[in-house]
């Protein structure tokens, strides 16, 4: 089978083309990497503070919480109290 210089070199030239493109993307990903990493090692010591923060302020809403619930207990006592002070409810027909 005869083939021919210029479909030779098409295929050399896509193959070389594909090369090309393929190391180029794992070039940009390579970089990408070690430019997140330094980025993540810069701000890791301020997504620390900012994470004690979150904590702190958890903290606060579970104290806060605890203690809306100690009052909720408080008023279901204060209603079955004022509830015992008052009766048991009229009823509109007399029970014999």
């Amino acid at each position: 089978m005869y083939v021919s210089v210029e479909v030779i070199t098409m295929l050399a030239t896509a193959v070389t083309m594909l090369v090309a493109i393929v190391s180029g993307f794992g070039w940009m990903i390579n970089r990408m990497d070690a430019r997140f990493e330094a980025q993540d090692a810069k701000y890791e010591a301020r997504f620390d503070r900012i994470d004690d923060r979150f904590d702190r302020i958890d903290d606060r809403f579970d104290r806060i919480d605890d203690r809306l619930q100690k009052v909720e207990v408080e008023i279901t006592e204060v209603k079955i109290a004022v509830a015992r002070l008052e009766g048991p409810t009229p009823r509109l027909m007399t029970v014999r």
